[in-house]
């Protein structure tokens, strides 16, 4: 094997797809990459046995060829290669390369014993822009579990009925939906668990522009857009009745500006309770109050920003964390907080944003636990 490429095409199929390298423990051969070319193109392929990424590039081919290279040495060398030409050429399992004043020899592997690339043939094809993918997952992504012992809440439910997509995950004290409606989607049900891991991938290296397919299948979900294709098998899909855990619409409804709410949280939790990293809203005419405690050195924190709520006076507490996180997913100017109750559920969505709640559990009091 032997082909001509630039610098760029070789660093983009070898960062795409580094993240999906398996372990040795597994399987020995997939702790490598598989490359490539033929037909004026290369291709670079890694695989943990349940996630695999392919990048292919276009380059110039002397002979077509494949073999498998060390995942760790062709990933140091390629990031650091002058901007020129790379010239790589193999001799059996022997591989040279060259880039301006540079030369390397590294030892491959055959390619035979490498797991192939099969691509998903069956499945409900959606079709969808790759910006709008990624927004899905950046604002859902962050309530998964990592629990070892929720394993199944590891990922984002995407269920698809009536030609609407909802993209759903808790982990069991929060809960992120996002929702959107579009005639051109399958109407068909599907209700296919994808893991955190996959979707992480998806965000890092699907292209920012143009249009993604993702094809569920019964054990596996392909990806597809541009220079990538992603294969991540499915989880076991044992998710709750998300249904039954969004609250109805709420009679108290508080708008704030974004970044000052953040940025007020911020300053007063540094001083809540390492324990339960809970803060005290307390929200009275125009006015939302910060305040956190921690109790084990008798400090304490206070913040204030204007709010739009008008009514009695009124405390509620949260995992600062959880806020945190959500208004750091947001770009929007004004965020709402809607409620019924202090010890129920409650709903923070962007104002006027219809597609996407974030539904949260209030703490309790302390004489209350």
């Amino acid at each position: 094997m032997k082909f001509h490429a630039l610098n760029q095409v070789l660093s983009r199929g070898v960062n795409a797809v580094k993240n999906a390298v398996g372990s040795p423990i597994s399987n020995p051969i997939v702790e490598n990459i598989h490359v490539s070319c033929k037909e004026g193109k290369i291709f670079f392929m890694a695989t943990n046995l349940n996630l695999t990424i392919r990048c292919e590039g276009e380059l110039e081919i002397e002979e077509p060829g494949e073999i498998i290279l060390n995942s760790e040495e062709i990933t140091k060398i390629v990031q650091d290669l002058p901007l020129s030409e790379v010239i790589i050429e193999t001799e059996e399992e022997n591989v040279k390369i060259k880039c301006g004043r540079f030369k390397a020899k590294i030892k491959g592997q055959s390619a035979d014993l490498f797991p192939p690339f099969i691509a998903l043939e069956e499945g409900s094809d959606l079709h969808i822009e790759n910006k709008k993918i990624k927004n899905i997952i950046r604002k859902t992504i962050f309530t998964t579990s990592a629990e070892k012992s929720r394993y199944e809440l590891n990922g984002i439910k995407f269920h698809l009925k009536d030609k609407r997509l909802n993209c759903v995950s808790t982990d069991g004290r929060r809960l992120a939906i996002y929702s959107i409606q579009n005639d051109a989607f399958p109407s068909e049900e599907k209700s296919i668990m994808i893991p955190e891991k996959t979707l992480e991938e998806v965000v890092r290296i699907l292209p920012d522009e143009g249009m993604a397919t993702i094809r569920f299948g019964e054990r596996k979900t392909q990806f597809s857009s541009g220079d990538i294709q992603i294969i991540s098998n499915n989880l076991t899909d044992n998710f709750p009745n998300y249904d039954r855990i969004i609250p109805p619409e709420g009679n108290i409804k508080i708008k704030m500006n974004r970044s000052a709410f953040y940025s007020s949280i911020k300053r007063a939790s540094n001083l809540s309770s390492k324990d339960t990293n809970m803060v005290i809203l307390t929200f009275e005419d125009g006015n939302l109050e910060i305040t956190a405690e921690r109790e084990e050195t008798g400090s304490e924190g206070h913040d204030q920003i204007e709010a739009d709520y008008k009514g009695e006076k009124m405390q509620v507490r949260f995992n600062h964390n959880f806020i945190r996180e959500f208004l750091q997913s947001l770009e929007d100017e004004e965020v709402e907080l809607e409620m019924r109750d202090i010890r129920k559920p409650c709903i923070f969505r962007a104002v006027g944003e219809n597609e996407y709640k974030y539904v949260l559990m209030p703490m309790r009091p302390p004489d209350e636990e």
